[in-house]
């Protein structure tokens, strides 16, 4: 039997055949899975980027801001804030009170302390002893001035001295011959008329010289006028020079016993009626305001301005140590007496704030927990304040902190 001849497709692989389609699988493999693999080690690598990111994102995710926050109608905070914040409590007391009246004054030399020196005449000043700043002593010669008019009440005088004198004489005289009847009566009597008329006379001539030299004036020469200084004290204003020609009318020298002070306040209608005489005072120069010193009220005006609504209030100061001096600016805290020493409802001055323009306090509510109150105040030294409504004693307040717990809640 003859077999049949092989077909195209019964034929056998040969070697280069199947090397051919090896080469083909090859190329399809790596046209493909290549790129494949490719993507799948971007997606992988892709998937590990996210995981890694979102994990640092979630690692440095800020937390949320450690502030007050409002609960209701209460204030809540952390411990946390309350450190940072320094806030700390205090308790609402009943104590005795003496109010703090605040003012502003001016330093002002005491009256009773300081002296204006005249001229007193016409005349021309030929001397000037002393200046702005010395110190004087009771009775010394500030200037002389040479005056005419001075010089002819000196010059009557004299001249009337003289005449009584001789009057007087010739009146002791007609008595002794009256006497021994070698004179009448009547030459007698006249004689007595002329001695008390020149006595008159030169009693009116002296006054006028006392008008125009002044009281304890001394001995002088002729015209001559030494003005004095009447008290102790420093010059403190001077108002003539060598040559200068016065009047009667000028004030040449003032001088002032620094020594002694007034400090002049006004103070406004509502506080008048908490301060009495005597009350202690802290004045403090604007200049220097750590320096304090220690003054009494010595007088209180019984007249009000009508636009200030305010009354003048005089203290008295002691200067020794020339610390102060006149026309300086002072603030002074007036410690009012005259309401008493009841007892207030008092909170530190420190634990009170304005919102919405009402003082406010933040009254504890528990540990973290404040409530924000309206109250109405009273009066203050300083250091503490009475609270007329709004808390109780026994409440607690917040003293420390106040300001960084408002700035959080109404900013």
């Amino acid at each position: 039997m003859n077999a049949l001849p092989p077909t195209e497709d019964s034929e056998p692989s040969s070697p280069t055949t199947r090397s051919l389609d090896r080469v083909l699988v090859r190329r399809v493999l790596s046209r493909w899975l290549v790129p494949a693999g490719i993507l799948l080690a971007l997606g992988a690598v892709g998937l590990f980027w996210l995981g890694h990111h979102g994990e640092t994102r979630a690692a440095s995710a800020p937390e949320p801001p450690d502030i007050p926050r409002i609960e209701g109608s209460n204030i809540v905070f952390s411990r946390t804030f309350a450190e940072r914040a320094g806030i700390k409590l205090a308790k609402v007391a009943r104590a005795p009170l003496v109010p703090v009246v605040h003012a502003v004054g001016t330093v002002d030399f005491d009256p009773t302390h300081v002296a204006a020196v005249g001229a007193r005449l016409k005349g021309l000043v030929t001397r000037v002893s002393k200046f702005e700043g010395d110190s004087v002593e009771r009775g010394t010669v500030l200037a002389v001035i040479e005056s005419a008019e001075l010089g002819a009440a000196q010059a009557s005088v004299s001249t009337l001295q003289a005449e009584k004198q001789a009057a007087d004489s010739n009146l002791e005289r007609e008595r002794g011959l009256v006497g021994r009847n070698l004179s009448t009566a009547r030459e007698a009597e006249v004689a007595a008329v002329d001695a008390e008329r020149y006595e008159h006379l030169l009693g009116a001539a002296r006054q006028k010289v006392q008008a125009l030299v002044g009281e304890g004036a001394r001995a002088q020469r002729l015209g001559a006028h030494e003005l004095i200084s009447p008290l102790k004290g420093t010059v403190v204003e001077r108002s003539v020079t060598p040559g200068q020609a016065v009047e009667g009318e000028l004030v040449a020298f003032r001088v002032a016993n620094l020594d002694h002070l007034w400090v002049e306040l006004h103070v406004f209608e509502r506080h008048l009626e908490l301060i009495a005489l005597g009350d202690r005072v802290e004045l403090s120069p604007l200049a220097a305001p750590d320096d304090v010193f220690d003054g009494r009220v010595a007088r209180i005006g019984a007249v009000i301005d009508g636009e200030t609504r305010s009354a003048p209030l005089r203290v008295e100061i002691d200067n020794y140590d020339r610390r102060l001096r006149a026309g300086q600016a002072v603030n002074a805290r007036i410690h009012a007496s005259a309401s008493g020493t009841r007892e207030r409802t008092l909170v530190p001055a420190s634990a009170l704030t304005l919102v919405d323009g009402q003082p406010t306090l933040f009254v504890a509510k528990g540990v973290g927990r404040v409530h924000a109150t309206s109250v109405e105040l009273g009066q203050s030294n300083g250091n503490e304040t009475e609270v007329v409504s709004g808390v109780a004693p026994g409440d607690e307040v917040v003293k420390d902190g106040v300001f960084a717990l408002k700035s959080e809640l109404f900013r």
